[in-house]
Parts: C-alpha cells; sequence; structure tokens
C-alpha cells in the first residue's frame, strides 16, 4: 500500500558526544532543547512547531557503533530557511567556529536552491537550504 499524503516528521541520528552534538545542533541551527532522556541518553532538539525535528543518541559504545574514520551511512539532513540570505549569513559563523565546509554557499543547479552544507561533530552532512518550492507556494502542481 502506497502513502499518499505524507511529510517527514524527524531525524535520529547516532552521535558519540551528546552533550557535544547538542550544542552543535543549538548554537549552530538555532534549535531548543525540547526534552532529554537520561536513561536512554537522548536529547530532543525543535525549531518550535514540533515535539523534535532531530533526536540525538548518545551510543553506549562510541567505538563501535560510529568508527572515526568510516563514512557516516546518512547522506545527509536538510533544514529549509525562507532566504537565500540566511543561507549566505550561515558562512561566517561556520567559519569562525572551524567547522568544516562541504559545500556552498552555492545555488544547486537543479532545483536552483541556495544551499551551503558542512558536518556536525559525528561526520554528519548539515545542508541548509532556501526551498524557494516549499516557501514560494502553497501546493506544487505535479
Amino acid at each position: 500500500m502506497a502513502i499518499k499524503q505524507a511529510r517527514l516528521g524527524h531525524v535520529v541520528l547516532n552521535v558519540r558526544d551528546l552533550k557535544k552534538s547538542e550544542r552543535f545542533y543549538r548554537e549552530i541551527l538555532g534549535m531548543k532543547v525540547s526534552g532529554r532522556n537520561p536513561r536512554t541518553k537522548m536529547s530532543f532538539l525543535s525549531f518550535g512547531r514540533e515535539h523534535h525535528d532531530i533526536a540525538l543518541v548518545g551510543v553506549r559504545n562510541r567505538r563501535s557503533k560510529i568508527p572515526k574514520n568510516k563514512v557516516s551511512p546518512l547522506h545527509h539532513l536538510s533544514v529549509y530557511v525562507r532566504t537565500p540570505q540566511e543561507v549566505d549569513a550561515m558562512l561566517p559563523p561556520l567559519k569562525r567556529k572551524r567547522i568544516p565546509i562541504v559545500s556552498g554557499p552555492e545555488t544547486l543547479e537543479v532545483a536552483q536552491n541556495r544551499s551551503i552544507s558542512f558536518l556536525d561533530p559525528d561526520g554528519n552532512r548539515v545542508e541548509v537550504a532556501c526551498n524557494r518550492h516549499r516557501f514560494g507556494y502553497t501546493a506544487r502542481r505535479r
């Protein structure tokens, strides 16, 4: 049975250092902590509309879950902002904090969205993009 209408609920990431990763998502993306579960070593972060958009799980055996020199199975997660200027404004603080930048700011050739990608403390790629299709139209036509 195919899903007829849906939207992504949230992303959950395994992280080596829960406090460090929580601080990264708060400081870099401006997310707020909406909850914590010390028993399961989880933090829940939100942009304000949902209880959580991203959850972080502190892995128990840090070396076995996320090998340091291995590629993350996650290609990237994306956060949409309203304007290209918001994307460009990410560059100076990322450079100041010496956060590795993967690409951008740039305009992507297919969707024509302004985008910047960088790595979180565990090597997960995070993209901040101005999705003109999402905010520019109330309904997309097929």
